[in-house]
């Protein structure tokens, strides 16, 4: 896996010829904005088979890099100025200043602006830089023009790919030539975090790890890296993943209070609650300096049931495991909390007063709610994973109905999505209900969701079936002055493709 590799060409590209054309129209603006460039970095978004909204449990996931990537071409100013246009007309071109003596970046994260992703790679790398590399922390500023083909809000981490590759040409310009998958990994996995949402790693390590035709089993303990594999050959027609963008769009920042950020305080409150009811004492690792669910039911299996510590690969092992939690979420929260519990009832679970619980748990990042729902949030770390794992087991020994297997998986995966972490919508759900009905083996929402976009699995022989329904049944209804450069970009027919790289052209 090694390190981030250096293409000099576009032959990565499925459509090299297409990816041509591109590069000309960004290398024109550049031209004519900044002169001749010097740098060219990029990193692409994510799509996620299966497993969403386990990551910050530390559960694998299983996504993969898709084509759709963010572009960033680059050259030194000759000052701390950093310049940044981008090629998307709706985001205005905007300036702003290096510290001076080599002091790291700080962002404002209440004036929301799409150079604040920008921002995030940069900080990040500075960092790196500092620790690491202080021969190269003398830092420059830099002119940039990105163009991104990973659509805004579509849950396909555009958020996560403008960050990683922001984060890859700062290193570049400064003078690092080389860096591995494994510390870009490490330094952007925490980029989005000083933005105030409090993403797990999956989106940023897919985005890097990714390979053409291989989808990744993202680990995080006891470190973060993908584990790349291949799906079986499919007969007579090859399997075809089908991404639909509800063009609901899912602002992750925005709506982090009520959502996302709101789930990782559920998924940590749920983890000492169940930990205080057996007994355990569990290692303060997740991002809010708690225990996690995978620390619950990893030391409940082993301190009270004497198993083996499960290494996160033995599949059966995982799968009985993932089980046993499932048991423990039923039989540990009563009747009464399986509809929510306030703060105060929160609490008092775990013998705090509202003061320390609020301290504890609501301090890092800024939730609102009425209830917590904590078996219902844990009820779905421990299926989805399963799922994860299901999906594994299936890989490992195709069935001759694969295909039906797997979108079997798929759509209990988007139930627990409806039910239990609820960030599925009423588009998602008509979206899947057409797929299905249309060609597609298994649909479901794909990313954080509350909008966003749904990944099928079908095959080749029934993909024009499968995109000509969606687009008459859902787009044209929904949108009716919806064009058809608009309908190309909301229906992406695609693969498993290339991470993250550097370019020279």
């Amino acid at each position: 896996m090694g390190d981030i590799p250096i293409y000099k060409d576009l032959s990565f590209y499925p459509n090299s010829d297409k990816a041509k054309t591109r590069f000309d129209h960004i290398f024109g603006k550049f031209k004519q904005s900044f002169g001749d460039y010097e740098f060219i970095a990029r990193a692409p978004g994510r799509v996620n088979l299966i497993g969403d909204h386990i990551d910050c449990s530390y559960f694998s996931s299983l996504p993969m890099a898709i084509e759709t990537d963010v572009v960033a071409v680059a050259n030194l100013t000759s000052d701390l100025s950093v310049n940044l246009i981008n090629l998307d007309s709706k985001y205005e071109p905007t300036s702003f200043q290096l510290p001076e003596n080599n002091e790291i970046l700080t962002i404002d994260k209440s004036i929301f602006s799409w150079a604040n992703y920008v921002k995030c790679g940069f900080l990040v790398a500075q960092k790196y830089l500092k620790e690491n590399h202080p021969e190269l922390s003398d830092f420059k500023g830099v002119n940039v023009v990105f163009d991104g083909t990973v659509p805004t809000g579509g849950g396909l981490s555009s958020s996560a790919a403008i960050s990683v590759c922001s984060a890859l040409l700062f290193l570049r310009s400064q003078g690092l030539k080389e860096i591995t998958k494994k510390d870009l990994t490490a330094i952007t996995v925490v980029s989005e975090h000083y933005l105030g949402v409090n993403t797990g790693g999956m989106d940023q390590c897919a985005s890097i790890y990714g390979e053409f035709g291989k989808a990744l089993l993202v680990h995080y303990k006891p470190n973060l890296y993908g584990e790349l594999f291949s799906f079986p050959k499919i007969q007579p027609h090859d399997m075809v993943l089908l991404i639909s963008n509800t063009l609901v769009e899912a602002n992750k920042f925005e709506t982090a209070p009520i959502n996302y950020n709101l789930r990782v305080v559920e998924f940590a409150v749920a983890s000492e609650i169940l930990a205080k009811r057996c007994d355990l004492t569990l290692v303060q690792d997740s991002n809010l300096n708690t225990g996690t669910l995978k620390g619950f039911v990893d030391n409940y299996c082993e301190q009270k049931l004497g198993w083996d510590h499960w290494d996160g690969h033995n599949i059966e092992q995982g799968i009985k495991l993932l089980n046993k939690g499932l048991e423990l979420v039923e039989t540990l929260f009563t009747d009464e909390e399986k509809d929510g519990l306030t703060t105060e009832q929160a609490a008092k679970a775990l013998d705090l007063s509202v003061d320390q619980f609020t301290e504890r748990f609501l301090q890092k990042f800024h939730v609102r709610y009425e209830k917590l729902k904590l078996y219902k949030r844990s009820k779905h770390v421990f299926y989805d994973s399963l799922n994860v794992f299901k999906v594994l087991k299936l890989l490992s020994a195709p069935s001759d109905d694969f295909l039906t297997d797997l979108g079997s998986i798929m759509n209990d995966s988007q139930q627990t999505s409806i039910e239990n972490i609820e960030n599925s919508t009423n588009e998602i759900n008509d979206v899947c209900k057409i797929a299905l009905a249309n060609g597609s083996y298994g649909s479901r929402v794909t990313g954080a969701g509350w909008g966003g976009s749904v990944v099928h699995v079908t095959t080749a022989d029934k993909i024009e079936g499968l995109y000509d329904a969606l687009k008459t049944q859902y787009y044209q209804k929904k949108f009716p002055n919806i064009t058809q450069d608009e309908l190309e970009a909301a229906l992406v027919i695609t693969q498993p493709s290339a991470g993250a790289s550097l370019v020279e052209l």
